[in-house]
């Protein structure tokens, strides 16, 4: 446990590998980001985040010769999976978090990372890391709760301010390039789903699991959220 409360000392907030490529590529306009809870009755787990700009892989390659753009520097490919492997390295010295994996595809600038969680704590640890190693704050809180005893899973959610301001400045005709940029969130549970409070939330047909795909820009300036309660059956 003083593991995952100095690492999130060290590295604070919000979510994923999405800032790595978003704030320093983010005239790619195109992606798609996908994070994969697999949750059990224990509130253990396994947790995996994709990042996915096949879709802009031509713009991408083409921003990557640049030096900046609007004053946001462009790392090389280097620089990005060096990033990459000191998160996944600070991953692995995380109690409560283990088996963690990472691909990286920078023909097609895919990268997926991956790990099991031995509790709740552990996947806000995860959440935390990623975010803070690539400095991002699409959120100003975002934090999982579970309750084994009353069956509750829950995401906590609050849209960033910051994140709504640095879209500003790049234009309306830069902004609205990002109509194809989603972010899907996929959990998965043990036992059946008996509700969900986000009604933008799908729940899967065999009950244990709920789908929630989200515009990117609607998630930046507030319009949707990713906050969602789930009861599950006892």
């Amino acid at each position: 446990m003083n593991g995952i409360f100095k690492a999130k000392r060290k590295l604070k907030r919000f979510y994923v590998v999405i800032c790595a490529f978003l704030l320093t590529l983010t005239l790619s306009s195109c992606f798609d980001f996908v994070e994969q809870i697999d949750l059990k009755s224990d509130g253990s787990g396994h947790i995996a985040a994709t990042l996915n700009l096949s879709k802009s892989k031509t713009k991408v390659s083409s921003l990557m010769k640049m030096k900046s753009i609007k004053g946001i520097q462009i790392p090389s490919q280097t620089d990005m999976e060096k990033e990459i492997r000191s998160a996944v390295q600070l991953l692995r010295q995380t109690k409560g978090i283990s088996n963690v994996q990472y691909k990286t595809d920078f023909t097609n600038y895919i990268v997926n990372i991956s790990c099991d969680f031995s509790q709740i704590e552990s996947l806000n640890a995860f959440s935390d890391i990623l975010a803070n190693r690539f400095k991002t704050k699409i959120s100003n809180s975002n934090r999982y709760y579970y309750h084994a005893q009353s069956n509750v899973f829950e995401r906590k959610f609050v849209a960033s301010a910051d994140w709504k301001a640095k879209f500003n400045q790049l234009g309306s005709d830069n902004t609205t390039q990002f109509a194809d940029a989603f972010y899907t969130q996929i959990v998965r549970f043990e036992k059946p789903v008996l509700s969900q409070a986000n009604s933008l939330a799908k729940v899967a047909g065999n009950k244990k699991g709920v789908l929630l795909k989200l515009p990117f820009m609607d998630l930046v300036y507030g319009k949707s959220s990713l906050a969602n309660k789930i009861t599950l059956t006892k």
